[in-house]
């Protein structure tokens, strides 16, 4: 299915995709095995350190192994899924995303509520040096408070700077050609 397709069920009769953005695979993918590898770390301290008790048995160690590879799988699963579904769509009209795990879920912001767009560039983007980042919106109903977790972002994208400038072109112009109307 093209990824226009993807967005069909919400698009107004007059409304048309200009850009289409989907997450970095590689960026994505790799944040999650980074967290569960601190993850697994940690776990392992505590395991060691139980061990180091006496009255540790056997089964307490394969408990905590058990929750560690359930753990790491449960979180890998989640992103995949989250991944497969996650897109990113700009229209004559407003800003989509459209996410999910198990349903799909999507948010629109007009471009008249745009009141601000960040780039966060983080520094896992920057040691993967694959030029990822993340383009995040603010406006009155959604304004950028706690920068980890906007409402509405483009997470992880390729090229966040260039995606900015392409963004809030297609904004701007957007604005100019209501306030000539």
């Amino acid at each position: 299915m093209k990824d226009i397709e993807l967005f069909k069920p919400v698009l107004d009769a007059d409304e048309e995709i200009l850009k289409i953005y989907k997450p970095n695979k590689f960026r994505t993918f790799f944040g999650t095995i980074l967290v569960c590898i601190l993850v697994t770390l940690l776990f392992s301290l505590a395991v060691i350190g139980a061990f180091l008790d006496p009255e540790t048995t056997i089964a307490t160690g394969i408990g905590f192994i058990v929750f560690i590879v359930v753990f790491d799988a449960l979180a890998i699963l989640l992103i995949a899924l989250w991944y497969n579904k996650t897109i990113f769509a700009v229209t004559n009209k407003r800003i989509l995303i459209r996410t999910g795990y198990i349903g799909v879920d999507y948010k629109g912001l007009d471009y008249d509520t745009v009141g601000a767009l960040t780039v966060n560039v983080n520094w896992v983007d920057k040691i993967l040096k694959k030029n990822t980042g993340t383009l995040s919106f603010g406006s009155m109903a959604s304004p950028m408070i706690n920068t980890a977790n906007y409402k509405f972002s483009f997470v992880y994208i390729n090229n966040p700077y260039e995606v900015y400038r392409e963004v809030k072109a297609i904004i701007d112009e957007n604005k100019l050609k209501k306030d000539n109307k």
